[in-house]
């Protein structure tokens, strides 16, 4: 088993806690870093990989919605086609 520096939770959430954050939020984040790094995984989402997901996430809704508006209108302008206002 390879060597691997302890993790301590209790100063992790002691930290988050003094940041603001909850005391059970603050809890369960330092248990989910320790679990982690027990298990080798140190590298966590960061706040910039989460900002970097949601821009891509909010580009492929804005797409999709400029598409929907596409085809709302053309659906209408050939129901307008089909049946003309009297």
């Amino acid at each position: 088993m390879a060597d691997t520096a302890a993790f301590d939770t209790l100063a992790t959430a002691r930290k988050l806690k003094a940041a603001g954050i909850a005391e059970a939020h603050a809890e369960a984040i330092a248990e989910a870093q320790a679990e982690a790094a027990r298990a080798g995984r140190s590298e966590l989402a960061t706040k910039v990989d989460l900002e970097a997901a949601i821009a891509g996430l909010e580009a492929r809704l804005a797409w999709r919605l400029v598409t929907g508006a596409v085809i709302i209108v053309g659906a209408l302008f050939g129901l307008f086609q089909a049946f003309p206002p009297q």
